[in-house]
């Protein structure tokens, strides 16, 4: 039994692993980029200072703890049969796996013109409307939670949006680096009030669920 499970353990942890390597040397070769651009650290490559981009990366960690717990907190609840709840956080594990590969990959800022022809303003409405659906979905299990944080990370999350189509190249001028201090600082509010409130939320449905 024990070895059936360390075989299982393995394939689970090797096989995704391998196809990462395998895919990173396939874009390699069809895309001719070097190896090294795609695996060694970014500061290294663009000879930067560490902390460069110290709030975005913090950020994309902060996706990455909202999509994991709220993913292993619903597998939690489907095993004992709360269905409602169980859709509720597999769609947040998901939609914040999102958010954290579109940080991660800048999705709606390059790669989605680039490559599918869809401009930055077109992502950012279908993702609003996703959104909307996912609260009016599930609007009455998000009244049973702390959904004061949910709106205030939302909230922070629109400034930023608001803040980055919105600032004229008068007012950029005027604030200079500090521009990105309001439009980053707004995104970045609303990435820990986002997590907070779906680790927080996991651990409600959790606990009641025992």
């Amino acid at each position: 039994m024990n070895l059936l499970k360390n075989q299982q353990q393995l394939l689970i942890t090797f096989i995704p692993a391998i196809l990462v390597l395998m895919a990173v040397a396939i874009a390699s070769i069809v895309l001719n980029i070097d190896i090294a651009m795609m695996t060694r650290d970014i500061s290294v490559i663009g000879k930067v200072n560490p902390l460069a981009g110290v709030i975005s990366n913090l950020g994309i960690l902060l996706w990455c703890v909202a999509a994991s717990v709220a993913f292993f907190a619903a597998i939690i609840l489907r095993k004992s049969g709360q269905v409602e709840s169980f859709w509720f956080l597999l769609n947040a594990a998901f939609l914040s796996t999102y958010l954290m590969l579109d940080d991660l990959f800048l999705f709606h800022e390059y790669i989605a013109y680039l490559i599918f022809g869809i401009r930055e303003k077109v992502v950012v409405l279908i993702l609003g409307i996703l959104v909307f659906w996912y609260l009016f979905r599930y609007r009455f299990l998000i009244l049973k939670t702390n959904y004061i944080i949910l709106i205030l990370a939302l909230s922070f999350l629109a400034l930023s949006v608001i803040t980055d189509m919105l600032m004229s190249s008068f007012l950029s001028q005027l604030l200079g680096h500090w521009r990105s201090m309001i439009e980053d600082g707004f995104k970045w509010l609303g990435i820990v009030t986002w997590c907070s409130y779906f680790v927080q939320t996991s651990f409600q449905f959790v606990i009641k669920d025992k």
